[in-house]
């Protein structure tokens, strides 16, 4: 071996280093210190318990406007719609029926704030358990846009991926199947009452 000397691999174990004194090696062998796995941000993961109880209720938060959706009065909705065709004027009606979807409509306004509420309090709780700068809060602002929920629970994931041992994936998935859920049961309600709707709409024309 042609080399400087300094500390090498040793050539029967490379799971320890020798001291090759640019002749020869010396007897004496140390183990290799393993590397420390390095988080993007220059400091080592943390093994931290990353699930706080904040986050989990940013979740519920973020999938109750689905909810909200069944609180208006639908059915009333149609039975005004329905007299019509009976001659009624239903004005009054309709415009009590607006009265009380815009009050139930503010209930996600309400919801996304709590949800800006708490991506505030889980990043400032995974600072307090010692995560090095995780996803801002601040991002969770996307939530007032459609479809900007995602921005805070996927990025919150990917961060804490890169800067603890426990990652921060189960909330994210939690996440993503109570929306798909949402979703799907959202889509079978409007089949419903879209059928209901185009019955009553029938009636009216013919």
């Amino acid at each position: 071996m042609s080399a400087p000397a300094g500390w090498y691999p040793d050539p029967s174990d490379p799971t320890r280093q020798r001291w090759w004194d640019g002749a020869r090696w010396a007897a004496p062998a140390a183990p290799v210190a393993p590397a420390p796995q390095v988080a993007a941000s220059g400091a080592a993961p943390v093994a931290v318990d990353t699930n706080t109880v904040w986050v989990w209720l940013a979740i519920v938060m973020s999938v109750l406007p689905i909810g909200v959706l069944f609180l208006i009065d639908w059915d009333g909705y149609l039975v005004a719609l329905s007299q019509v065709t009976s001659g009624f004027n239903p004005t009054a009606d309709l415009l009590q029926w607006e009265a009380h979807v815009f009050a139930v409509s503010a209930l996600s306004w309400i919801a996304m704030a709590a949800f800006i509420l708490f991506s505030w309090l889980d990043w400032r709780e995974l600072r307090r358990r010692g995560v090095a700068a995780p996803f801002h809060w601040a991002w969770s602002f996307f939530a007032l846009v459609n479809g900007g929920l995602a921005v805070y629970m996927i990025g919150r994931a990917v961060v804490l991926k890169r800067r603890t041992v426990s990652g921060g994936w189960p909330p994210l998935w939690v996440w993503i199947g109570t929306t798909a859920l949402g979703f799907v049961i959202t889509i079978v309600w409007m089949i419903g009452f879209l059928s209901k709707l185009f019955t009553v709409v029938g009636g009216m024309a013919a």
